[in-house]
């Protein structure tokens, strides 16, 4: 058992993220969020790769939400320590043909 699923609010939101992404991705925020500092000022000193590395992380996050609420529990992007990210695209994610709560679970 890893340390996100001891303690799942060590694990950074994967909304919050996405919402990052998409308005302040093109100087690196939402890779400051994720505690990648390095790829974070990279990513703002080009400005966000003249826009194609914002759009490729923007699409990658949602594809990684949107795939999260279906039930997959490993994510493309992962944060500085290498653990997966929190929470769907909706309150309820389907897990093994069932709904379950996702954004207010404990």
């Amino acid at each position: 058992m890893n340390n996100s699923q001891l303690n799942p609010s060590a694990q950074k939101n994967r909304l919050v993220t996405l919402i990052l992404a998409m308005f302040l991705g093109i100087i690196g925020i939402d890779r400051f969020y994720l505690g990648k500092w390095k790829s974070g000022i990279a990513k703002a000193l080009t400005l966000g790769g003249l826009g194609l590395w914002w759009f490729i992380d923007g699409t990658l996050l949602l594809l990684d939400a949107f795939l999260y609420s279906l039930g997959k529990d490993s994510g493309f992007v992962k944060d500085a320590r290498g653990q997966d990210l929190r929470l769907g695209l909706s309150m309820y994610r389907l897990k093994d043909g069932r709904f379950e709560r996702d954004w207010f679970a404990n």
